[in-house]
This record gives structure tokens, C-alpha cells and sequence, in this order.
């Protein structure tokens, strides 16, 4: 009775730090992919390239809802949607991208092609970020009852191993959701599962973190 009572009015942990720079964890080489993802719309467009290099040729360009000039209108538009097949030295292959939700799709390149790592998003359900793509392995974060992306942001997606994504990311509000300072939206990495695969509300699944 006495140990949960004790329980009971222990308070509620803070989100869990990341720990020296020995267990960030490292990015490994070339990786298989299948999940789909979506435009950061942070963006005013992003280049589809024929090859993973600043410098190679340019396919075409994936439209997003983040340009300075783009028109007020009355037309729906959502991010461009596309499947990731791989992830290498900070870029992603990407295939199928589509504009198939907006009232009035805009052109998007056909084919394949890859982007950098920090132009796409996706959703994350879940609290907990690993040291490796193990939930035996040494956890680096834990939100508690939250779930990444509701209190943080995708920096870069780097990596894949099955159901889990290597992701750098950032903390943008406290447990209580009031908005952290600059100082403390620090970039940090790690590996998290729960991925979804859908922009405009949460996924039904079962969780990850149980």
C-alpha cells in the first residue's frame, strides 16, 4: 500500500536526454527501404536528381505547399506522397510520387529519382528512440504517453532496417507542449518504429511501445 501510494505521487519524468556521444548511434551504409513518406513542406520545392549528389542531373521538381509565391486559392492542396526504396550518404531513392489527394494535382516527375534526406517526412507513433534498431538496445529517448512528432520534428531520415527508421530530430515543446527555447532544440538522432504513413491524421495501429 505504502509503495503505491509512493508510486502514485512520484513525479512525471521528463523527456530522457541523449547520452554522450558514444552511443549516438552511427549511420550505416546503403539501406534497403519500403515505407512510404511525404514533401517537408518547410521547403519552396524540392529537386528530384537522377543520381544521390548535389550535382547530378535534375529529373524534375516536386511541388510543395511552402512557396513563398504561391497563389491564394480556394483549391486544396496536401504534400506530394512517394515511396522510399533507399537511404544512402543522406539521401533517399524515392519512386511513385503523386499529387493524387490535392483538388487539382499539380505535375509531378515520373519515375524515380532521389532527394536529400531532410526533404521528406513522415509520422512517428511512438514515445521511444533506440541506440540500434532493437528495443533490447539502449534507449535514448522516452516522451512518455507522447509520440515523436507531436512534440518534435524530423530533421533527416537516414537510414532503414525493416520496420525502423535511423532519424536526426529535434524537440520543439516541453511534456506540457509550451514551445522550448532555441537554445534547446537541439538536433539528435536515433532509431524509432511506429512509422506513419499518413500526413493528415494518426494511423491505426497497434503500439509499438507496449
Amino acid at each position: 500500500m505504502i509503495l503505491a501510494m509512493t508510486l502514485a505521487l512520484a513525479p512525471a519524468v521528463p523527456a530522457r536526454a541523449q547520452p554522450a556521444a558514444a552511443e549516438v548511434p552511427a549511420v550505416p551504409g546503403p539501406t534497403a527501404c519500403d515505407f512510404y513518406a511525404w514533401t517537408n513542406n518547410e521547403l519552396p520545392s524540392i529537386t528530384l536528381r537522377a543520381a544521390p549528389a548535389d550535382d547530378a542531373p535534375a529529373i524534375g521538381t516536386l511541388p510543395t505547399t511552402g512557396a513563398d509565391d504561391a497563389p491564394e486559392t480556394d483549391d486544396d492542396y496536401y504534400s506530394v506522397g512517394f515511396q522510399v526504396t533507399e537511404a544512402r550518404d543522406g539521401w533517399l531513392h524515392i519512386t511513385g510520387a503523386n499529387d493524387d489527394n490535392s483538388t487539382k494535382p499539380r505535375p509531378v516527375p515520373a519515375g524515380s529519382g532521389w532527394i536529400r534526406a531532410s526533404e521528406a517526412r513522415v509520422g512517428i507513433q511512438s514515445a521511444r528512440g533506440y541506440a540500434r534498431p532493437d528495443p533490447a538496445s539502449a534507449r535514448l529517448l522516452d516522451l512518455g504517453q507522447d509520440w515523436l512528432t507531436e512534440r518534435g520534428a524530423i530533421r533527416q531520415i537516414l537510414a532503414c532496417d525493416g520496420d525502423w527508421l535511423l532519424l536526426d530530430y529535434a524537440l520543439l515543446v516541453d511534456r506540457k507542449f509550451e514551445p522550448l527555447p532555441p537554445s534547446e532544440r537541439v538536433t539528435r538522432r536515433a532509431w524509432f518504429r511506429g512509422v506513419c504513413s499518413v500526413e493528415e491524421t494518426t494511423c491505426d495501429m497497434r503500439s509499438v511501445d507496449q
